[in-house]
Formats: structure tokens, C-alpha cells, sequence
């Protein structure tokens, strides 16, 4: 759970705050809060791709013919990498990072490793690469403990008014770098504008790109209003359809918005085509024209991704608020979106016959955008919270089979959404016969008699 605030502005109070020295040795000072705060977020950027580059990466190994014959590990900053820094030991080493606060520099540590882990699953669910490091010129931004540690605290949020606040992260210089005249100790005031009272938290995540704050609460659990038993099955027309009868459709984008979506792609590719003619792969990153088209495109597709995680996150707490006990189907998305193998043709070698993948691609983009993994990760979290059970159930021969009498056959499917059945003549939709013989499945685990 979190907090987004937006940023009014920063102000800057008590000592001048150290740097770092320049090339020729002089030690730099400043009271400048909007520098401050940009040198905060070069700090923990920078501890962070230090974590980073100790990670271990595949690095393939290849003959003189290019082809990989062996596969070797690597830190991702290289084979000449240097050991890893502690936090005191970059201060020493680093004099610009010398008075960054430690509730600052140590959450590095938590977020890189925690960021690693979901990149690799990230991967091996819906492909990409290895997560790599944080560039200055996708964002600035960092991140601070509340309570870092004994009885200190770091980044406190004050009330100033009905709809604002202060949170105060304060720092120190070190006795060798403070300046004549004035003492160790500073302060940064960031002043927010508030719209509910600020829950209790344990960090802070300052996004000072797009002047936003968010506060990282603790995680409070779900009242229930229910005890019901529910099973759940996920599809591609319906996005969700529940044993009751029930169906949940995920918000989808409208055809302005597709159409829109699709001419700005057109448009970055002719100029991505026009800035390699022009001077190389690195031109379309100076291109102004290729930039404003990119920020449209990522506004229209911001838009699109927040409506439907909005849609995610209000229809899996309705389910964990009404529901004690939720069923649903192991689905393996990744399989399930693997693009087809090409079937060579014997009669004429070199080529192809049709395999399907045009259709397979549809498939496999309506699939993704409806966020299976994504609904049943959330709901899992939920459910657990509030004390609920989450049972995921072999998804085996569940939409042929006949909820009244049990008999399997593929024919029993007459359509995509008609089920009848061939044996006793049951008439159903198809997604809801599923989600029934996905609950009787898990009420048969919870009992203890197996799976049907």
C-alpha cells in the first residue's frame, strides 16, 4: 500500500550542504535546494549501479564461425569489476557522496535486490532481458527509510494545513567538510500537497522528475464482508467469470485510442529511419521531434496501463472483501504465449509452410492484455492480508468437463462461450461450467479427498 503526494516545492535550511570537491581540489558547498536534491538522487543512483554490477550474468562464449558454444558467468559490470564498497568506505572513497544521508544511501541495498529478483522473473514469465542499470536520463529520483535504525528518524512528515505538508529529511557534513563560519547539520523541506490524512509509513520514494512523493505504508488488512466460496476462471473474452455467474470485464483501449496508438508508432519508426540515414543509431536519441512523439505515445499508453491496474486493483479487493475462499486455475502464461515453431517444408527446402503465427499472435496479445499473473498475484496478496485462502487447481480438461455429471469430451464445447453436453444434455455458458469445476476441484483439496 502507498501514498502519492505532489511536490509544491523544496526549501533548503541550516548549514550549506558539502558536493564535493572540484577538479582542482577546492571543496564545493551550496544552498541551493533544487541542486540538493539532484545531488541526493545522483547519490543513491549511484550506490545502487554499484550494487548493481556485482550481479551475475550468462555471458555467452563463441568460436570463430560466431556460433555459441559455451556459456560463461560475469558480474554485469564486467570481468574487472571492483569489490563492492560499504556505505562508509564510498564516502571515503567518493568525497561528493560524503554527506548524503545514510537512511538514504543504505535503501539501495533492499531495492536493487529486490528490483533484481522481480526483473529475472519478469524474464522468465514474459520474456526481456537482464535488468541492467538506472540512467540519469530516464528519471531522477530516491528513496529513504522513515526509521533507519536504533531511535533516529529520517524523512518525517509534518502536517502544515488541510490539504499540505512538510516531510524533512535532514543530513550532516563531515567535520572535515564543513564550512567556516557555519555548523554541520542541514535541513531539506519538501512541501506536499496532501488530499487524506498520511498513514503510517516506512518509506519514502521521491520521484523528482515528475515532482511526486509517495509514501510507502504498511500494509493494512482487508475487512470482509463475506464468507463465500467463489471459483474463478480467467479468459480472453471475459477477463474474469466467477462460479455465481458472474462475468468481469477488464476496461479495454477504445479505438480513438488504438488508432492514435498506432500512428505514433508509425510516425517514430520513419523517424528512427530518418535519423539513421542521417548520422547514425545515437542521432534518434538528439531528435526533439522523435522525443515529443515518444512522450505522447507514453502519455496514451500510461493512461491505458493506470486504467487497467485501477481495474485490477478494485476488482481483487471486492473478491478478498467478499470472499473467504477463492479457486482458481494453474495457468502457465508463458507457455501459453510462446510463439509457434516454423514447420519447414519438405518439398521445397529453404522454405516454410503456414504454422499459424499470425493467429497465434492475436492469441497471444489477448491474452497478455488482460494481466492473468498479474490478477492472481494481487488477489493472493489480498486474501492473505485479510486471512482469506487462495486455491490454485490443475486447469487439466476444466472447460470440457460437465458440472452435472462429470463426463469429458471435447465435443461437449460447441463454442467458444456454449457448453453442452453430449452425455446428459447440460446446458451452460462455457467460462462459468469452468469456474464451477474449478471450485469443486479446490473444495475437493480442502477436504482432503485430491483432486477430481
Amino acid at each position: 500500500m502507498s501514498q502519492k503526494v505532489r511536490i509544491d516545492g523544496v526549501k533548503h535550511a541550516g548549514a550549506s550542504v558539502f558536493l564535493g570537491v572540484d577538479h582542482c581540489g577546492n571543496p564545493c558547498w551550496t544552498r541551493n535546494p533544487e541542486r540538493i536534491m539532484v545531488w541526493l538522487c545522483d547519490g543513491w543512483r549511484t550506490r545502487f549501479n554499484q550494487r548493481r554490477e556485482q550481479r551475475q550474468h550468462n555471458v555467452p562464449i563463441k568460436d570463430e564461425n560466431g556460433e555459441i558454444v559455451d556459456w560463461i558467468k560475469e558480474p554485469l559490470g564486467g570481468p574487472d569489476v571492483s569489490e563492492l564498497l560499504s556505505d562508509r568506505e564510498a564516502r571515503l572513497q567518493c568525497s561528493w557522496m560524503a554527506a548524503v544521508p545514510s537512511s538514504i544511501l543504505a535503501t539501495s541495498n533492499r531495492l536493487e535486490g529486490t528490483e533484481w529478483s522481480a526483473g529475472l522473473k519478469r524474464k522468465k514469465t514474459a520474456g526481456g532481458r537482464v535488468p541492467g542499470f538506472k540512467s540519469r536520463h530516464r528519471g531522477l529520483g530516491f528513496v529513504s527509510w522513515y526509521h533507519p535504525g536504533g531511535d533516529s528518524y529520517n524523512a518525517v512528515f509534518q502536517r502544515t494545513g488541510r490539504k499540505s505538508g512538510v516531510v524533512v529529511i535532514t543530513g550532516m557534513n563531515p567535520k572535515r567538510w564543513v564550512k567556516p563560519g557555519e555548523k554541520s547539520h542541514w535541513r531539506i523541506i519538501i512541501h506536499v500537497r496532501v488530499s487524506q490524512p498520511i498513514r503510517p509509513y516506512t518509506s519514502i520514494h521521491v520521484d523528482w522528475t515528475h515532482r511526486t512523493l509517495v509514501f510507502v505504508n504498511m500494509p493494512l488488512p482487508l475487512p470482509r464482508t463475506g464468507n463465500s466460496e467463489v471459483g474463478i476462471d480467467r479468459g480472453c473474452v471475459h477477463t474474469l467469470a466467477s462460479s455465481d455467474g458472474t462475468f468481469m470485464d477488464m476496461p479495454k483501449p477504445s479505438k480513438v485510442e488504438l488508432k492514435r496508438l498506432k500512428y505514433l508508432q508509425r510516425k517514430m519508426a520513419r523517424q528512427d529511419r530518418v535519423n539513421e540515414a542521417r548520422g547514425g543509431r545515437t542521432a534518434k536519441f538528439a531528435s526533439k521531434r522523435r522525443q515529443r512523439t515518444l512522450d505522447e505515445f507514453n502519455v496514451l499508453q500510461g493512461r491505458i496501463v493506470r486504467r487497467r491496474n485501477d481495474w485490477i486493483e478494485k476488482t481483487t479487493t471486492r473478491l478478498a472483501r467478499e470472499n473467504g475462499f477463492v479457486a482458481m486455475e494453474d495457468l502457465d502464461v508463458q507457455a501459453m504465449t510462446r510463439r509457434p515453431k516454423p514447420k519447414p517444408d519438405p518439398a521445397k527446402p529453404g522454405q516454410y509452410l503456414h504454422n499459424g503465427a499470425r493467429a497465434k499472435a492475436g492469441l497471444n496479445r489477448s491474452i497478455l492484455s488482460n494481466n492473468w499473473s498479474r490478477l492472481m498475484k494481487r488477489l493472493d496478496d489480498k486474501m492473505d492480508a485479510n486471512g482469506g485462502n487462495l486455491v490454485i487447481v490443475p486447469a487439466a480438461y476444466t472447460s470440457q468437463t460437465c458440472h452435472r455429471c462429470g463426463h469429458i469430451a471435447k465435443e461437449n464445447r460447441d463454442s467458444q462461450a456454449a457448453f453442452k453436453c453430449v452425455e446428459c444434455g447440460y446446458e451452460a455458458n462455457a467460462d462459468v461450467n469452468a469456474a464451477m469445476n474449478i471450485l469443486d476441484r479446490a473444495l475437493v483439496r480442502k477436504t482432503g479427498g485430491g483432486i477430481a
